[in-house]
């Protein structure tokens, strides 16, 4: 068995996930990951492109047309069962990896009673910032330019969020890999990002990103837009909690798994307790060091003083 940690849990994995950060913890695992039977979604339920889920409460199945299906149950496990043989201490294709780090794990998060959005998060003076917006926004792009300006990334594309004792909302580290388009590496001059492994893998890139262990408190919520220069502007309090629920990632999920209630109380709790942004930016990658800059600033104590809390 392998041990990892990631999404502040302890996960134990019968297969390796090298995208996972390791663990060395003899502590017992708060989730397992492991290999077994698990029944193909119908095919009568709708796809959307390869993939068929199938969710109710505490429990959802998926099947990827030439991946597998898999099962995630009760925030605590996640049984699959490949397509393609695996044995005991294999490291499965990146497309298989990828579905662990990413849905699978996050619909586990979900499971667990957090609010998982499709976002980014890096990590500013000891708090997080987190980045929003539809697909093509630029999330990632704007976390990886900050995490080659020294700022930690404390995940990409879903981003975990739990409660402290307080009721502070904190962003708890998930996987430390970036996903890029060609041209976001081009204009950013990356190095170290990966290749696919087969024929008709993703066109999306990966690259291996520096983050933190602990969760770092969310105190900025940015919602992306292009404009032709950088300027921040409040978001009104009417908006924010529909803002915040439109990039929740089990949106489409919430009354099939029964928790339409449970998640707009947590986005209401995270539309009270954090500052909102507009941030308007030019579709332009030289801008981006200007545009960390502006970011930096606006977080700063002194602005937070007059901001939009």
């Amino acid at each position: 068995m392998y041990r990892y940690a990631a999404y502040g849990l302890e996960i134990q994995s019968s297969i390796q996930l090298p995208e996972f950060p390791r663990s060395e913890t003899t502590q017992p695992a708060d989730a397992v990951f492991r290999q077994g039977a698990v029944e193909r979604v119908p095919e009568s339920v709708p796809s959307v492109g390869r993939r068929r889920i199938e969710a109710e409460p505490g429990r959802c199945r998926f099947s990827y047309d030439g991946l597998g299906s898999f099962l995630v149950e009760d925030g605590d496990r996640i049984v699959f069962d490949a397509a393609a043989e695996l044995k005991e201490g294999d490291s499965p294709r990146k497309l298989i990896r990828r579905l662990f780090a990413n849905e699978l794990i996050c619909m586990l998060v979900h499971q667990r009673g957090e609010l998982v959005l499709h976002a980014s998060a890096v990590a500013i003076n000891d708090e997080a910032a987190i980045f929003l917006g539809p697909k093509g926004a630029g999330k990632s792009t704007t976390a990886v330019a900050f995490h080659e300006q020294g700022y930690p990334v404390l995940e990409d594309d879903l981003v975990g969020i739990r409660f402290d004792e307080s009721g502070q909302p904190v962003v708890v580290p998930g996987i430390p890999q970036v996903r890029l388009l060609p041209d976001a590496i081009d204009g950013l001059a990356l190095e170290g990002t990966t290749q696919p492994e087969q024929e008709g893998d993703a066109e999306k890139r990966y690259k291996t990103v520096d983050t933190v262990q602990e969760p770092k408190p969310l105190t900025r919520c940015y919602f992306l837009e292009t404009g032709p220069e950088i300027a921040f502007e409040p978001v009104p309090a009417q908006n924010r909690v529909l803002q915040v629920i439109a990039q929740t990632y089990t949106s489409g999920l919430l009354a099939k798994t029964d928790t339409v209630a449970d998640n707009f109380e947590l986005c209401t709790a995270i539309a009270s307790a954090s500052s909102f942004a507009t941030l308007t930016r030019p579709q332009d990658h030289t801008q981006l060091p200007a545009v960390i800059d502006a970011v930096v600033d606006h977080m700063a104590p002194s602005a937070q003083k007059n901001s939009i809390d």
